[in-house]
């Protein structure tokens, strides 16, 4: 009789339906050794869907690893001993200088790279030839400084220092130089003299027009009658401009007038005259 068991068969290899009853002889493998072959076919099946090491070598299988954090080079820029650089404010300073209607103007510019908070920059003006300071600003809005000076010929250094705390962390300094000195100005007084009548009597009216060349005085007018050589009118002191009415009952009709003007300085000295003679009004 054929034993029975559990065996897995490989191929397309099937046991006869009636094994039990097949009594056709034939080479046959004893029954114990196809149980072991058998036996050892399925605990290789076995193995290669459990992924166990003794599957066979042409088995599938597959493992996820999870990678390595890549090792950092270079230190990741904070590397070494790990101590700061030292920090160093630095402070630069350039100026120049421009012909304005009024005077020299002065362009003053600053860079500042501060290692501390609410530093902010000082600045001075000295003329080296005098060695008078012309322009100063203790805390400088910005990084632009501007100023103004009258026409001078000379260099000036222009100083500028970064304070934090109280205490000066940087300075810089430099000089600019002015090509342009005070232009030429002659001091002149124009008049201009006309007559006519207020109401019914006669007038004179005296138009002034002074250049001081920016510094200061005052202008001197006086009305003489020149049929008797009286002065009849003498405003000491008018500005550089202005106008005067020579009018009414003490003006005589078609009487000859000399009308003087003169520019003085403030301390009084004559720098430039002006006069006209005219006659006035006839009476109607």
């Amino acid at each position: 009789r054929h034993r029975k068991c559990n065996c897995v068969y490989s191929g397309n290899r099937r046991p006869p339906e009636n094994a039990s009853q097949n009594l056709t002889p034939g080479p046959q493998m004893p029954p114990t050794i196809r149980l072991v072959l058998g036996c050892v076919a399925a605990t290789a099946l076995l193995a290669a869907c459990s992924g166990d090491p003794v599957a066979p070598q042409n088995s599938v299988s597959s493992k996820v690893v999870a990678a390595a954090p890549a090792a950092s080079s270079g230190g990741g820029g904070g590397g070494g001993s790990g101590v700061k650089p030292p920090c160093t404010n630095t402070l630069d300073v350039s100026a120049s200088v421009a012909q304005a209607l009024t005077g020299n103007a002065f362009t003053a510019s600053t860079v500042l790279l501060a290692c501390q908070s609410r530093t902010h920059v000082s600045l001075t003006v000295t003329d080296v030839t005098t060695g008078a300071q012309v322009y100063s600003v203790p805390d400088l809005l910005g990084t632009v400084a501007l100023w103004t000076l009258p026409y001078k010929k000379t260099t000036y250094r222009v100083d500028a220092s970064a304070v934090a705390l109280n205490a000066v962390v940087a300075t810089a300094s430099t000089t600019v130089t002015t090509t342009i000195d005070l232009p030429p100005c002659n001091a002149v007084i124009h008049q201009t003299v006309t007559v006519g009548y207020w109401l019914s009597y006669p007038a004179v009216w005296a138009a002034t027009d002074a250049q001081d060349c920016g510094q200061g005085g005052f202008v001197h007018l006086v009305i003489t009658n020149m049929n008797t050589g009286k002065v009849e009118l003498d405003y000491g002191v008018l500005p550089t401009t202005s106008l005067v009415d020579f009018e009414g009952p003490i003006v005589s009709y078609n009487t000859p007038y000399h009308v003087y003007a003169e520019l003085r300085s403030s301390s009084g000295e004559v720098r430039a005259t002006s006069s006209s003679d005219i006659v006035s009004a006839p009476q109607r």
